[in-house]
């Protein structure tokens, strides 16, 4: 029995290149260590791993936020906080997404993290 592999968005990005380029799936599941089942859904889901804009390389899961919008709306309110040079913590960002939910009309939004 094998372990499982979970890829990181950068390996999964190389695979896409590799199938891009023509290599052949088997050589890919070899090269990478995979289950042809895995490859198959890293190119399933090619346009949300190459659209995937994270930071960090080493990611391995494609986060999205549930209510974007709101995720919007305090990013722009943290903008412009920055842009006044008000300093605020974490915990305050977390309690400010409360009002734009509300607004948005998620009346059973939690704020977390």
């Amino acid at each position: 029995m094998s372990k499982r592999k979970c890829l990181s968005i950068k390996e999964k990005n190389l695979i896409l290149h590799e199938v891009d380029e023509g290599v052949k799936k088997k050589d890919i599941v070899l090269k990478f260590g995979i289950p042809p089942n895995s490859l198959s859904t890293v190119i399933k889901n090619r346009d949300k791993i190459q659209n995937y804009d994270s930071s960090n390389s080493c990611s391995k899961r494609l986060k999205t936020c549930v209510y974007e919008d709101v995720g919007e709306a305090v990013l722009k309110w943290i903008h412009t906080m920055r842009d006044k040079n008000v300093q605020i913590s974490g915990h305050f960002i977390v309690e400010k997404a409360l009002p734009f939910a509300k607004v948005l009309g998620y009346d059973e939004f939690r704020e977390s993290n």
